[in-house]
């Protein structure tokens, strides 16, 4: 085990997109260190080279030939291998901690039967829902729990934007929904996460209408192409309801990269917009903007007024720290793996957000607009 004052060795898994992303990070981490990276393509092979980190093709090649074996791994393959190859990891290498990229998994059995190994193999595992570590959700999470907006009633949400020709060009799988692609999968597996996260209760019941389709795959069969949007009602196990709207086929700001920028590869808005909107008894809150609106306490004080429509509303634009979320997210996978932290977005988190997600996929498919009820 790797004492306390050394760094943790961690291994890249995977070197498509978001690879380097996880090890710019790691790289730059205080209290981790990139120390592998295992890819059997090119792309893998091509990003270790650039790293100058050592480069493996299997998980068995690096057991038998590497002077440091890894104490954690970092699992960024497609999503319908994250299942196996995480799999792969726990029968080969009995490692302590396992960051899993979203989706954890593309069905809810597979991932539930992955925890269950995980726990006879006392690993932990994270998965890299990692909005749960920028400063806006940060600042949401608190304020809600300062009380500061009363009680929750309702949430909603928006992922829209406009995926080019060359996106699903570049990656046949981004054009199947079986293999992981499509918004719901892709992008709203996120943002159910953070509305998870922000309510402090899973969603028990979906509502769904597909959006118009005006996109074809000629390479992707008919009835396993991919979706371009929905219109989805949510009810929380707390009694929240929600709403969200998701496309990937508008031209909109009104998404979490274009909100953020907290993704290079796609730029940010000129101006500040929203993409969540957290309505309680006593205030209202957007994010990730950091937006306040509450009724003018003084103003009704001094008018006589009860608060309530006719007392004018105050928005404050609240601070919040300037931390980067992957290198957060690096930081917390050391402090799980030292004992000093609880996982901020475990396996059974990540698990909920893909039961969601299939509850949607589910609905789209049905077409007849009927609620949904998880289990």
């Amino acid at each position: 085990m790797t004492p306390s004052s050394e760094k943790v060795a961690i291994a890249l898994v995977g070197g498509g997109t978001i690879a380097p992303l996880h090890a710019q990070y790691l790289l730059s981490s205080s209290t981790c260190a990139l120390v592998a990276l295992i890819d059997p393509f090119p792309p893998g092979e091509n990003l270790a080279s650039q790293l100058g980190v050592p480069h493996f093709t299997t998980i068995q090649n690096l057991l038998e030939s590497s002077p440091r074996i890894p104490d954690a791994y970092i699992i960024c393959v497609p999503s319908s291998l994250h299942v196996q190859v995480t799999e792969d990891i726990l029968n080969s290498a009995s490692p302590k901690v396992i960051l899993v990229e979203k989706p954890f998994c593309t069905d809810s059995k597979s991932g539930e039967q992955l925890l269950e190994l995980a726990q006879r193999k006392s690993c932990e595992v994270l998965v890299g829902h990692h909005r749960r570590f920028h400063p806006s959700v940060v600042r949401a999470r608190q304020v809600i729990e300062r009380g500061d907006i009363g009680n929750i009633t309702a949430i909603s949400g928006f992922w829209t934007a406009r995926k080019n020709d060359g996106y699903f060009s570049l990656a046949d799988w981004r054009c199947s929904r079986s293999a992981g692609g499509g918004p719901i999968w892709t992008n709203f597996v996120h943002d159910i996460d953070v509305l998870h996260y922000l309510t402090g209760s899973r969603v028990a019941r979906v509502w769904v209408i597909e959006t118009r389709s005006r996109r074809s795959h000629t390479n992707t069969r008919s009835d396993d192409l991919v979706e371009e949007g929905a219109a989805i009602m949510l009810q929380f196990a707390n009694g929240v309801v929600g709403t969200f709207i998701v496309s990937d086929n508008v031209a909109s700001p009104f998404g979490w990269e274009a909100a953020t920028g907290d993704n290079p590869l796609y730029p940010p808005t000129l101006v500040k917009v929203d993409s969540y909107r957290i309505f309680g008894t006593h205030g209202t809150l957007t994010e990730p903007d950091g937006m306040l609106w509450k009724y003018d306490a003084e103003y009704a004080t001094k008018s006589g007024k009860e608060l309530g429509w006719n007392v004018p509303m105050k928005r404050e634009e609240l601070k919040c720290s300037d931390e980067i979320p992957f290198q957060r997210q690096a930081e917390h996978l050391a402090e799980v793996f030292k004992g000093e932290a609880r996982p901020c977005c475990s396996g059974e988190d990540g698990l909920n957000a893909v039961r969601v997600c299939e509850a949607v996929i589910a609905a789209l498919e049905a077409k007849d607009g009927l609620p949904i009820t998880l289990q």
